[in-house]
């Protein structure tokens, strides 16, 4: 397709310019009369796009922050009455990835031919979810734009935020586990065969501490390359069996029910779901439409095969929180909420609040967990390498012993 600038007249006799997309100036010419416009000249012009030159420093993907920049700078200058091609063209001066700068310039070239900011958004799923697509839409069509913008980069920000904690979480012990499986490897694969190599210079019968050590790290120096094969070999045949419905299924459900991580998978399940049905309530989507936004984006099978039992049970006239009755997937309190605030006519509103304690209740466990995995990985690994200096100086007490007799 190619760009079009025309010139036009309004029924009140009011002259306009612009530009749009067309495959033809027949074309254009047919689109602009579509509009109930005079037509007084169209010109083919070059499509004008957004550069990377004066940029210097851009990451490949679009991160949680890019998205709030956009949605928070396109809020701040419509609230300020620039125009919506306008702020989309400039708010991309602001962004750092280089992937959504430039959507940004097929955004305000879609705009710019007469596209609305919904579509322009929805010919790129890989950015932009259905959740912004029905903000964006709602306030397109309530001429709250602005508005929807603000709830979207207000969304996005607390997701961060509870994301970097669940990460948090995650890596303490990751490292640490890291850290203690490095300290073991080198001393089953360096240290200890120099003791052994000693040792059997004495002719001595060693501890059976000692000799069960020195045999394993034998079997380990014979066999370290086969161990690192099956090793990753496993990895592999887990990750694919995991992108399969049956394996996504069992890992979802597995992360729900580990005995330390499983609650908090739980809580950021039921804060993901209270604050994103709670924002698209509250912007005026109807509530079926709603739950199948929120199902779309959930990415736990698990919880949104639970989600999809309670859009049915709505869609057949039942309350919202039966299926959650019947289910541990989410606690107790979500479902008595949800209850409350359906009988009150406040969904919304108490969708709101469970999001608000759970992010705390995500926080909180974060804390806990990271002052209860410390201790107990140090202790554990304290007691690996102990009971593998324990076995290596064994011999020489026995040694010193006998000499001593």
């Amino acid at each position: 397709m190619s760009q079009y600038s025309y010139v036009v007249r309004t029924r009140l006799g009011r002259t306009e310019k612009g530009t749009l997309e067309a495959n033809s100036p027949d074309e254009a010419v047919s689109i602009l009369q579509g509009r109930d416009l005079v037509v007084v000249s169209v010109e083919e012009t070059k499509a004008q796009t957004i550069t990377l030159g004066r940029r210097r420093a851009y990451h490949a993907g679009v991160k949680t922050s890019d998205l709030v920049i956009f949605a928070r700078s396109l809020s701040a200058m419509s609230e300020a009455g620039l125009p919506l091609l306008k702020a989309v063209e400039t708010v991309g001066d602001q962004i750092r990835s280089r992937k959504l700068y430039l959507v940004i310039g097929e955004i305000a070239r879609d705009v710019r031919g007469g596209s609305t900011f919904r579509d322009a958004l929805a010919k790129h799923p890989a950015v932009f979810s259905p959740f912004w697509l029905s903000l964006i839409e709602m306030g397109e069509a309530s001429g709250q734009l602005t508005r929807s913008l603000e709830q979207i980069a207000l969304h996005l920000e607390k997701s961060g935020a509870i994301q970097r904690k669940v990460v948090s979480a995650l890596i303490y012990p990751a490292i640490l586990l890291g850290v203690a499986v490095v300290a073991i490897l080198v001393f089953t694969l360096k240290i200890i065969p120099t003791f052994g190599t000693l040792f059997s210079s004495f002719g001595t019968q060693l501890p059976a501490l000692t000799q069960a050590v020195i045999s394993l790290s034998n079997f380990m120096r014979r066999a370290f390359g086969l161990i690192l094969l099956a090793a990753a070999g496993g990895i592999f045949l887990f990750t694919r069996y995991a992108k399969t419905p049956a394996g996504r299924w069992q890992t979802d459900l597995l992360m729900l029910k580990l005995p330390v991580f499983g609650p908090l998978f739980q809580a950021v399940a039921a804060e993901q779901f209270a604050s994103n049905l709670g924002t698209l309530l509250k912007a005026g989507v109807p509530i079926l439409h709603a739950m199948e936004i929120v199902i779309a984006t959930c990415p736990n099978k698990v919880v949104a095969s639970l989600l999809e039992q309670m859009r049915t049970g709505i869609r057949e006239g039942r309350p919202l929180a039966d299926p959650l009755s019947q289910t541990d997937i989410f606690p107790a309190m979500v479902a008595q909420m949800i209850t409350v605030g359906e009988q009150t006519g406040k969904l919304s509103g108490m969708l709101e609040e469970v999001s608000k304690y759970y992010e705390d209740q995500v926080a909180t466990t974060v804390e806990r967990m990271t002052a209860l995995l410390e201790p107990v990985m140090l202790v554990g690994m304290a007691v690996v390498i102990g009971t593998l200096v324990v076995a290596m100086y064994l011999p020489i007490f026995q040694i010193s012993q006998s000499f001593g007799r």
